[in-house]
């Protein structure tokens, strides 16, 4: 489920970010399909009072720029002949970059400012809100060098696993979750922000001198806006 900024939601539930227009995948693309499990990320399921800390990611990252006025493509080092290699004569051929995703995988909540806590100190079950308190903008991050536009990216990896990832995603204020059944004498835990999806692949970069960059790529793409909550 996924409604605008304001609305009242149960735990997890998410809000649309915008939309970014999907590409053609690449055709020689053969991905591996794997499948999230519970040490792979969270569940986001409605309504879901988790009984830990979100997941966090593994990997070295390094956050692409959430201004689509910046989502160029990156320069890349390299593709000149090593000393004694035989190369072809720059121009032989076309300079060209391309993502191939290889797998997707869980989901993982990036959280937009500090986190909030109540307490049930009553002997029954209670019912609790949390409104977002701050605003903010999150987008793609990676580990390993890219050789595309983030968004073209998002795209390929939207395409290819029929999923819908942004190159950024902004969370407004005042966005609401309702979280029931909250057990007796027990803190619960209310971070807001965005929900990313984790995936792997390969980018590609060919010279003008025909030498091909290829690098692995892990990389967390935004999905939409949401919560995670957890009880102690």
């Amino acid at each position: 489920m996924r409604l605008l900024a304001g609305s009242i939601v149960f735990a997890s539930a998410v809000v649309l970010g915008i939309s970014t227009p999907a590409l053609a995948a690449d055709p020689t693309a053969s991905p591996t399909a794997a499948t999230a499990t519970p040490q792979d990320g969270n569940d986001d399921s409605t309504g879901l009072l988790n009984t830990a800390p979100p997941a966090t990611p593994t990997e070295s990252l390094s956050d692409a720029p959430t201004d689509p006025a910046l989502d160029n493509e990156p320069d890349i080092p390299g593709g000149a002949c090593a000393p004694g290699q035989k190369c072809p004569a720059a121009g032989d051929c076309d300079e060209s970059r391309w993502f191939k995703p290889t797998s997707i995988a869980g989901k993982y909540h990036k959280a937009i400012g500090a986190g909030q806590t109540n307490y049930n100190g009553t002997s029954e079950k209670e019912a609790m809100d949390f409104t977002a308190k701050v605003s903010g903008t999150v987008g793609a991050s990676f580990s390993g060098q890219i050789t595309t536009k983030v968004s073209t990216i998002m795209a390929e990896v939207s395409t290819q696993y029929s999923v819908t990832l942004h190159a950024s995603v902004t969370a407004e204020l005042g966005n609401v979750v309702h979280v029931k059944n909250v057990p007796p004498h027990k803190a619960v835990h209310a971070q807001y922000g965005v929900w990313r999806r984790k995936f792997t692949g390969t980018a590609y970069y060919q010279h003008h001198t025909c030498y091909l960059t290829q690098n692995k790529v892990t990389g967390y793409g935004p999905m939409y806006v949401g919560w995670y909550t957890w009880d102690e």
